[in-house]
């Protein structure tokens, strides 16, 4: 909803506050500049969507972001003031930081190297605090980080946030969770995710400071998530190669091989710097004030927390591209077992069936296999529950299929909780419900159009790890099929002619 719209649309008349103007608007709110009238001071008055306030789930997840910011106090955290609603109407009230974002910053260019890690460090720091207090932020990300006006940096919206042990966790059918462009391999997964997913967030945003471009680039986001969980690590150019190492240390796929703390990486920071070429040119820091101004690297070093050695830059350890390799090669093994149909016990006491027989049919009449071999068993619904799974499952599939934020979320992972699964379950009940054999035609569909895309690209990795996902949902999908042999024959340096995609195909 657009922040004028809902200014107008609504009586935020607010006790204790002065609406002066709309600033900003996002997924859930709308945010204004206001005065506080107690104290008499701006704060930025975020303001819950009417609709979204209508429905529970929504607004509780919006009273959670601001119990959570309100626990984390810290200078690189923004600060929450109160919380509340007020006739329906929800409202949060946090420090007002006046400097823009570091989008913006990255928008207008000419980001020096020194900035680039005075901004790093800061948002370090305030991570290795939140971490500390058991919450990872889930979606670091240059419109995330705001500047102070003496040039420091501030963490904001925690609104995805979550406690590390789980204890807050929801499943919201239609919201984000992550930014592709940002988001580490095991969120791009599904996975669960603690604070070293927070740190190879900061790892790509580092690399696009320092470059001008996120670390993968591609024509959908689905695609971009992808390459964060098969592609090689990104380079830098050669005039930042002695910061390579701290790339490395903050995006390796695997979690175990990172940076593991904020306070780690502030060290890893500091001895680059310490042993920086004079090429790198560092000077002090424009975007600091005099007073505030310090050269990178200065100050007491913590204690290192890491495994991974940065103590020479401009120099990768021996062992360094070799464990990305294995890593690598890890990674794309995991998802292989993830995807891949595989059979799994019963739920206890409770009727279990496999998908049944019967041809299933898409919109266009066009038959699906279904024999769906060594696919999972499912649980039957008691027959009141449809209704509910159908609804839930189309969210996901219109999330999955159709917004941009969210491409490919909750199609077929996690594997109890997505549109597949759940239209499986109505089938196991209703063997001929329409409605659930449209959705799985669907998703079929948007793999067809994603894997030829990326076929088309060149993309030959990515076409055939899509294809394959697919295939999972139909063996026997002919299109799917060819678009997988291509991918394997792009990758031998062939040049495969591609199937035409069905006439329903996105």
């Amino acid at each position: 909803m657009n922040a004028t719209v809902l200014l107008t649309a609504v009586d935020i008349d607010i006790p204790g506050y002065h609406i002066l103007k709309p600033i900003g608007e996002g997924g859930m709110a709308s945010v204004f500049l206001a005065v506080q009238k107690s104290l008499d001071r701006e704060v930025a008055l975020k303001v819950m969507s009417p609709v979204l306030a209508a429905n529970t789930e929504f607004a509780s997840r919006f009273l959670i972001e601001g119990k959570i910011t309100a626990k984390l106090q810290h200078p690189n955290l923004v600060t929450v003031f109160d919380i509340g609603c007020h006739k329906g109407v929800y409202y949060l009230a946090a420090e007002y930081i006046p400097g823009g974002t570091l989008k913006e910053r990255l928008h207008e260019g000419g980001l020096s190297v020194a900035e680039c890690l005075d901004i790093a460090t800061d948002v370090a720091q305030g991570l290795d605090f939140a971490h500390q207090k058991g919450f990872v932020h889930r979606d670091v990300k240059p419109g995330n980080v705001l500047f102070r006006a003496d040039g420091r940096v501030v963490l904001a919206d925690f609104g995805i946030a979550k406690a590390m042990d789980g204890s807050n966790s929801s499943t919201v059918a239609g919201t984000s969770v992550g930014t592709p462009d940002y988001m580490s391999p095991e969120q791009a997964r599904g996975e669960p995710v603690d604070g070293r997913s927070d740190l190879y967030s900061l790892g790509t945003m580092l690399f696009e400071m320092l470059t001008g471009h996120p670390p993968y680039k591609a024509s959908d986001p689905f695609t971009v998530a992808l390459m964060h969980v098969t592609h090689p690590l990104p380079e830098l150019p050669m005039g930042q190669a002695w910061l390579q190492p701290l790339i490395n240390g903050l995006m390796a796929k695997l979690p175990a091989e990172r940076l593991n703390t904020g306070s780690a990486v502030v060290e890893a920071i500091q001895k680059l710097v310490a042993s920086a070429p004079p090429s790198a040119n560092l000077h002090l820091s424009s975007g600091r004030k005099p007073g505030s101004t310090q050269r990178i690297g200065a100050g007491s070093a913590t204690q290192q927390r890491t495994k991974v050695s940065l103590s020479k830059s401009g120099e990768r350890p021996a062992w360094l591209m070799p464990a990305v390799g294995a890593a690598i090669v890890l990674v794309v093994g995991v998802l292989a077992w993830q995807f891949w149909p595989k059979a799994t016990a019963p739920v206890a006491d409770a009727p279990v069936t496999t998908v049944p027989s019967a041809p299933l049919t898409g919109g266009d009449s066009t038959p699906l296999a279904t024999s769906f071999p060594n696919s999972p068993t499912v649980p039957v619904l008691p027959p009141e529950e449809i209704e509910t799974a159908l609804t839930q499952a189309d969210a996901y599939l219109k999330q999955g299929t159709e917004t941009v934020e969210n491409a490919g979320r909750h199609l077929q992972s996690p594997e109890d909780d997505s549109a597949w699964y759940l239209y499986r379950r109505v089938l196991a009940t209703q063997p001929d419900n329409a409605r659930a054999k449209a959705g799985i035609a669907a998703i079929i569909r948007y793999y067809q159009g994603k894997a030829h895309l990326a076929c088309e690209g060149g993309q030959w990795g990515n076409c055939g790890f899509i294809a394959r996902l697919g295939l999972t949902v139909d063996p026997a999908d002919e299109t799917l099929v060819k678009l997988d042999a291509a991918a394997a024959a792009g990758d031998r340096g062939e040049k495969p002619t591609l199937p035409a995609l069905p006439a329903n195909s996105p």
